[in-house]
C-alpha cells in the first residue's frame, strides 16, 4: 500500500503544485521565469548523465545520450515537415511543437526510471523506500514547475500543460514493468539527450540579461541542493541491496 501511495504521491503531487502558479501566459514569459525554467532542465540533463554513467560508464552512457540527441533533432526535423518552414509564424510553431515533444519524451522515460527507483526503495525496507518517495519528490515538484514554464513559454495553453503534465506523469507506473539495471541507465542518457537540444537552444537564442541569468542560476542551484539534501541516485538502490544481501547470509 505504502508502495502504490508513493507512487501516486510522486505523480500526483507536483501536479497539484503546478496547478496553482498564475495563469498568464505573460507571467511565464517574463526573463526571470524563463531563465528558472532553464535552469532546473539543465541541471537535469547533467544529473540524468551522471546518474547513467554511473550504471553503464562513460563510453555507452556517451552513445545513448548520442542517440537521444539523434532522436531530437529528427523530431524538430520530421515536425517541420508538416509545415510551410519558409513561412516564419509556421516555422514558430514547428519549433514549439518539436520543444514540447522534446520535454515530454524526456520526462516520461525519466518518470519510469524514478518508479523502478521507489519500487526497488520498498522492495529493500520501508526505510529505503520512504527515502526514495521523498529524494523523487522533492527533485520532481522543481522540474514540474520547470516543464511547466517550458511548456507555457512554448505556446502551449496553461491549462493542457497541465493535463499533458499529469498523463505524462502516469508513466512512472511503468515501473513495475522495469527492472533495475542496465535498460534504466540506458533510458537516463537517451533522456539526457532528447532534452539537451531543446535546452541547447534555448541558452544560444534567450536574452540573457540580469533577471534571466539570475533565473537561470537560482533554478540551477535549488535543484542542486534539492539533490544534495536528499540524494535519489538509483545506484544507491544497488549498494543497499547488497548491503542487506550481506546482513541476511551473514544471519
Amino acid at each position: 500500500m505504502e508502495l502504490i501511495l508513493s507512487l501516486l504521491g510522486v505523480s500526483l503531487l507536483p501536479i497539484a503544485i503546478v496547478f496553482f502558479l498564475p495563469r498568464e501566459n505573460t507571467f511565464f514569459n517574463r526573463a526571470e521565469v524563463r531563465g528558472f525554467g532553464l535552469g532546473v532542465y539543465f541541471m537535469l540533463v547533467v544529473v540524468l548523465l551522471m546518474e547513467s554513467v554511473e550504471g553503464l560508464g562513460s563510453a555507452m552512457s556517451l552513445g545513448w545520450f548520442a542517440l537521444g540527441l539523434t532522436l531530437s533533432i529528427l523530431i524538430g526535423v520530421i515536425l517541420k515537415e508538416f509545415h510551410h518552414h519558409h513561412l516564419k509564424e509556421a516555422g514558430d510553431k514547428a519549433h514549439n511543437k518539436a520543444s514540447t515533444f522534446r520535454v515530454l519524451i524526456s520526462d516520461f522515460f525519466h518518470n519510469i526510471v524514478d518508479g523502478v527507483a521507489i519500487i526497488a526503495g520498498f522492495a529493500i525496507s520501508p526505510v529505503v523506500g520512504g527515502i526514495s518517495f521523498l529524494g523523487i519528490l522533492a527533485h520532481q515538484i522543481l522540474q514540474q514547475i520547470g516543464q511547466h514554464i517550458l511548456l507555457v513559454e512554448g505556446g502551449v495553453k496553461v491549462s493542457k500543460a497541465i493535463f499533458i503534465s499529469f498523463l505524462v506523469s502516469l508513466s512512472i507506473l511503468f515501473g513495475f514493468f522495469l527492472e533495475e539495471g542496465v535498460l534504466e541507465a540506458i533510458l537516463l542518457a537517451i533522456s539526457a539527450g532528447i532534452v539537451s537540444w531543446k535546452v541547447w537552444v534555448d541558452l544560444v537564442h534567450t536574452k540573457w540579461e540580469k533577471k534571466s541569468i539570475t533565473g537561470f542560476l537560482v533554478g540551477g542551484l535549488i535543484f542542486a541542493i534539492i539533490l544534495l539534501a536528499i540524494p535519489h541516485s538509483h545506484e544507491e538502490h544497488h549498494d543497499e541491496a547488497e548491503r542487506e544481501e550481506e546482513i541476511h547470509l551473514e544471519s
